[in-house]
């Protein structure tokens, strides 16, 4: 008896069955994500303009150092250069690229574009800072 109600429950006997569970399929969201952004052309432009600005503080501080006038300032940097300096730029470029393209895979809309703008404007003050250097 239910307490309370007044009625008697009823009770059945229910066969016994099979149940299949079937997992969803997992759905890659930084994958849509990034294959969204890679199709905005700002995203695009932004990304070359990173790349463009890695190169050329890469060309810019090779100049300066061959120099013999300037020395590397990072500590970390400077071990690299001391060893392999193709090495040293490779981890560079591919540090600063894997980190841009996983801000295009994980941020979506103006938060990626906010993010790959300052990462430009990051990268190109390095280039010229050391351009200046090497005029002045």
């Amino acid at each position: 008896m239910s307490v309370g109600t007044g009625q008697e429950r009823e009770v059945r006997r229910v066969g016994v069955g099979a149940v299949e569970l079937v997992a969803e399929p997992r759905v890659d969201r930084s994958l849509l994500t990034l294959k969204a952004n890679l199709r905005d052309r700002v995203v695009l432009y932004l990304l070359a303009i990173v790349l463009a600005a890695q190169t050329a503080d890469i060309v810019t501080t090779s100049t300066a150092l061959a120099d013999h006038r300037y020395v590397e300032e990072n500590p970390l940097f400077r071990v690299l250069l001391a060893h392999s300096p193709l090495a040293a730029y490779t981890v560079k470029l591919l540090a600063v690229m894997g980190l841009a393209l996983l801000a295009v895979g994980y941020l979506r809309g103006r938060r990626v574009a906010a993010a790959l703008c300052l990462a430009a404007a990051v990268s190109l003050s390095a280039p010229l800072l050391n351009f200046a250097l090497l005029r002045g």
